[in-house]
């Protein structure tokens, strides 16, 4: 399948071992504004014999050349990834990889992206959900039971990315924080599946709006902190998790908990 437009042409390239495989070309006009800012960044470095600010464009680039291409290559692979996606009507299960990026002046940038696609859940009906009244928190009663009644596969490399870095290589199937990081993930998807299925959206102001709450409460910089999120899935991470609480929000309003 090939997808073009204005913006980019998309080609899925297949899959193997489970894992779909989507080839991106984006033409160099439609990065160039993020290649600009980021060369203004590095335009206020200093550089000797020339007076700061006053740097021109070529030596700039000449000088951080490495530094530019890498960063442009993180924030457009995430971008443009993101609205590669949007665009192939694919939906992941979990994380998005790109892989293989050619990021040059002046030419296409390309690369390619690696992720596990949405699996067919069934899901029950939401009017079972009631959590009753033994005292536990309805969140987890529901949550209990959405995982007890759709069930699906979730592949060994996204639990491992669900336990974290610190503890991925130490924990194996049968240890409680797998099982743990297991269900935390399948119930993050079949959250994600309950709110297409009720048109339950986050929009980017609601990601934003709960890193501002992040960086006050931790007496950060809100732009700082927002280009950490940016970087990898981090964003796309929070954003799901947003999704899920008012998801979840809205299930124990339905069930009348």
């Amino acid at each position: 399948m090939t997808q073009s437009s204005h913006t980019m042409e998309i080609v899925n390239t297949g899959d193997r071992n489970g894992l779909t495989t989507l080839s991106v070309t984006v033409p160099w006009e439609h990065v160039l504004r993020d290649y600009i800012d980021i060369l203004e960044t590095y335009s206020g470095m200093r550089i000797p014999g020339f007076r700061a600010g006053k740097v021109p464009r070529s030596v700039v680039e000449k000088r951080f050349q490495r530094e530019i291409m890498d960063t442009l290559s993180r924030r457009c692979g995430s971008r443009m990834g993101r609205e590669a996606l949007r665009q192939a009507g694919a939906e992941p299960m979990g994380p998005v990889e790109a892989v293989d990026i050619e990021c040059v002046k002046d030419m296409h940038f390309r690369f390619t992206l690696r992720f596990y696609p949405m699996p067919e859940i069934t899901l029950p009906e939401l009017d079972s959900l009631v959590p009753g009244e033994d005292g536990t928190d309805p969140r987890d009663r529901i949550s209990n039971k959405l995982l007890a009644r759709a069930s699906f596969a979730v592949p060994d490399e996204l639990v491992r990315a669900e336990l974290g870095p610190s503890l991925r290589d130490d924990i194996d199937h049968q240890d409680r924080e797998w099982k743990a990081a297991e269900d935390r993930f399948r119930l993050m998807v079949i959250l994600k599946n309950i709110a297409r299925q009720e048109g339950i959206e986050v929009d980017e102001k609601d990601v934003d709006k709960r890193i501002a709450e992040k960086a006050s409460e931790f007496g950060a910089n809100f732009d700082s902190l927002k280009a950490e999120f940016e970087r990898g899935d981090d964003r796309q991470r929070l954003k799901d998790v947003l999704l899920a609480e008012s998801t979840l929000n809205y299930l124990i309003e339905k069930a009348g908990a």
